[in-house]
């Protein structure tokens, strides 16, 4: 949310499994909040997967409350007072949490952070839910409800992720070495799976990350050998 351009200027981007074109804008001062698991259905009254790959003004997720509270935050000191403000946010986030909170989240938090570490870790999830003892069929839906994203899909995501960081390693092993060590069915199959997530050949992304690990500058030359500093802009 921008610090400067009021409560109306902020967006609630959801769990994301498909690339977004961030266009440039202006230098300002803005803040972020990274919700971890049920924390986006606590404060917005909403299930994540309803939210999963949108972008969505805040004023239309947050009750008339939740707006009267960002708009006096918004209207509050202006740049000089910004980390007061930004603490101030925080806290307003924290507390609402807290409040909306009730006994079983401590326990369905613990639930899915389990899932998903397992997940990560490439177990299967027939595994993971006889482990757990928990249904396969409940454990799939609390986790839609949750993170946003169907257990098969979060698995697919994980896997990608662990992709990403081995291509962009300095040491970066041949693309066909990092599918079988990560149980691709072949170099294709990797491929596919990063135009699907990324938009891009594993290939097109170089070894020098963008703003996060997570971004790609749209105007770098891209390389699958060693990067070269003329290919990148000043």
């Amino acid at each position: 949310m921008p610090l400067d351009g009021g409560w109306h200027a902020g967006v609630l981007h959801g769990p994301a499994s498909r690339p977004r074109l961030v266009e440039p804008v202006p230098e300002q001062s803005a803040i972020g909040v990274v919700f971890r698991p049920g924390g986006l259905r606590l404060l917005f009254g909403a299930p994540a997967d309803t939210l999963a790959d949108c972008s969505v003004p805040l004023s239309e997720l947050w009750d008339r409350e939740g707006n009267q509270l960002a708009g006096r935050l918004a209207d509050g000191p202006g740049p000089a007072g910004a980390p007061a403000r930004v603490a101030l946010l925080l806290d307003r986030v924290e507390r609402a949490l807290v409040a909306q909170a009730d006994h079983t989240s401590a326990g369905t938090a613990q639930l899915v952070g389990d899932v998903q570490r397992g997940l990560r870790r490439g177990h299967s999830v027939a595994s993971i839910a006889a482990r757990l003892a928990v249904d396969r069929r409940t454990l799939g839906t609390l986790f839609r409800r949750e993170v946003g994203f169907g257990l098969k899909r979060y698995a697919r995501l994980a896997r990608f992720e662990q992709a990403l960081r081995a291509v962009r390693a300095e040491d970066a092993p041949s693309l066909g070495l990092i599918a079988a060590q990560l149980a691709f069915a072949d170099q294709p199959h990797l491929t596919r799976e990063f135009r699907y997530f990324a938009d891009l050949a594993p290939g097109c992304l170089h070894r020098v990350p963008g703003p996060t690990p997570w971004h790609v500058m749209h105007d770098e030359t891209f390389k699958t050998g060693r990067p070269n500093p003329g290919t990148l802009p000043p």
